[in-house]
């Protein structure tokens, strides 16, 4: 044990000496949380600039115009009151939404006919565009409720008859373990577990790659200790460092951002220990088999884009190509987003982790078992020409 405890005091004061290693270990993981979770902080959204081209101007639109004033999902852009600005206003991004009323809206209502209003929206941005047409919809069904219970009370109705009538089949919703729909709770999670996973396997693979460009590896190699000291020791502060950042990140996203994090307090401990031993373990192999450091960071810049777009945190993994989703389903990061959103947003306990806490317990051994051994794998050391 003392080997080992000498192996990680040496590597951490290499990382306390080295000011772009001492950053990346301890700062890089916060700074990019904040930046990520200052993009998602609103969590919904509001406001969203809207235009109206009110081709009747009568009361009745007026009325229709209003209610949409008092939503607080959208913010009526006045200077948009006709078509063409209504069309340069989506193109510039002046507006995201807009409201056309046609010329006869009121008459064909007096009518009891039925008439249509026109709703546009960007769906360039699919955030946007989904958002947009739910809040119109609400709007609008509201506006034609009070419309028909004010004209059924007009014909001399009772309020318990109007309501009879309006009510007659009721749609009521529940929205479970997401009620409001944010946006932080639905990605931040998986982006913090993502910045774990880059920035802790860039920062063990540079462990062993350091001492091969000092030719200082040599010295492991030839020495007694046992490969699986020399793994312990140089991993140890990483792992430490890791695991503090990830109790952090979380801290940070649920009491800076509002990103959901209930369920047990053990599980995610567990989820965290596995999955950093997992990255650890594999930051190290990568150290040990690449020549140099530049090599190293070559092969895992090659995961950084794939590994989050694959996992099925964004997309349904049902609609994943099944040998894209069998790939996926090797990586640790899928098993950890997944367990991490069952515990922490629908708060599900261990009988439905198990999978998963199975899957990142069988790829931690593995990665430790196989770090043991190439920790003394014997490649010639690099040597820079002075």
């Amino acid at each position: 044990m003392r080997q080992v405890l000498s192996i990680a005091c040496y590597e951490t004061m290499c990382i306390l000496k080295d000011k772009i290693l001492l950053l990346m270990v301890f700062a890089v993981p916060l700074i990019y949380a904040v930046l990520f979770g200052l993009v998602y902080v609103q969590g919904i959204l509001t406001g969203i600039p809207m235009g109206i081209v009110d081709m009747d101007n009568s009361s009745l639109s007026r009325e229709v115009v209003q209610a949409f004033e008092n939503s607080p999902r959208f913010k009526i852009v006045r200077e948009i009151d006709t078509y063409p600005r209504l069309e340069e206003g989506m193109k510039n991004g002046a507006v995201r939404a807009g409201l056309v009323i046609p010329e006869d809206f009121e008459k064909r209502i007096s009518q009891h006919r039925s008439v249509e209003v026109l709703t546009v929206y960007d769906g360039s941005n699919l955030i946007w565009g989904y958002n947009i047409r739910k809040y119109a919809l609400e709007v609008i069904n509201k506006f034609s409720a009070d419309h028909a219970a004010a004209r059924l009370a007009g014909m001399g109705m009772s309020g318990r008859e109007v309501a009879g009538i309006l009510d007659a089949v009721s749609c009521n919703i529940e929205v479970w373990y997401n009620p409001t729909f944010s946006y932080a709770t639905f990605l931040l999670g998986g982006l913090m577990m993502m910045i774990i996973h880059q920035i802790c396997l860039l920062s063990v693979s540079l462990s062993v790659t350091r001492e091969k460009e000092r030719n200082s590896w040599l010295m492991y190699l030839s020495s007694p200790v046992p490969g699986w000291k020399i793994f312990l020791g140089k991993c140890l502060p990483y792992f430490a460092a890791n695991f503090l950042n990830y109790l952090l990140l979380i801290w940070l996203g649920a009491a800076v951002f509002h990103v959901k994090t209930g369920g047990s307090l053990l599980l995610i401990i567990l989820l965290g220990l596995l999955y950093d031993i997992i990255i650890t373990s594999a930051g190290f192999c990568v150290s040990a088999l690449a020549p140099d450091s530049l090599q190293a960071t070559r092969y895992l810049m090659l995961l950084s884009v794939p590994l989050f777009i694959i996992s099925g945190y964004t997309w349904p993994p049902t609609h994943i190509p099944p040998l894209i989703n069998g790939l996926a389903r090797l990586l640790p990061y899928t098993w950890m987003a997944e367990g991490f959103r069952l515990v922490t947003v629908k708060e599900l306990g261990f009988a439905y982790l198990a999978p998963a806490v199975l899957a990142l317990f069988s790829m931690a051994m593995a990665a430790v078992l196989f770090a043991a051994i190439v920790a003394k794998r014997r490649r010639a050391p690099v040597i820079r020409a002075e």
